[in-house]
């Protein structure tokens, strides 16, 4: 949007800046606690001879995103369930940060969207970490 519609009254520091969408594809793995044991003993391996912390090499990535996996660093591990029993995927998250669109989510944390894999007809959920 060229010019995007402005508030009648708003303190700066509630404004988006603006900013260029730039997507950058990047490998995205799930939480160690979400791998299965033989998997995660590889990881573990992996990231010990790279001399890397897998969870922040590779693992919940930082950052607006769509898809990959959400974080977990405020809480452990909760799985997000459907009405209809489905787990829940992460769509998007909303990062906080100062380099981006000046966008800050609850106490400097991430919104993110869930949506249902079995019927995307199904309400999303939201959740703040």
């Amino acid at each position: 949007m060229l010019d995007p519609p402005q508030p009648d009254r708003a303190d700066e520091g509630y404004l988006p800046r603006p900013c260029v969408l730039d997507p950058v594809e990047v490998v995205d793995l799930p939480d160690q606690e979400e791998l299965p044991d033989d998997l995660r003993a590889e990881a573990e391996r992996w990231a010990e001879a790279h001399g890397a912390e897998y969870h922040r090499a590779l693992a919940c990535r930082p950052g607006w995103k769509v898809g990959g996996w959400p974080s977990w660093h405020l809480t452990d591990l909760m799985p997000i369930d459907c009405t209809c029993g489905a787990r829940m995927q992460l769509l998007l998250t909303v990062d906080s940060d100062d380099d981006g669109p000046n966008v800050c989510v609850g106490r400097y944390g991430e919104l993110r969207v869930f949506t249902c894999p079995a019927d995307r007809s199904h309400p999303v959920r939201l959740n703040i970490q």
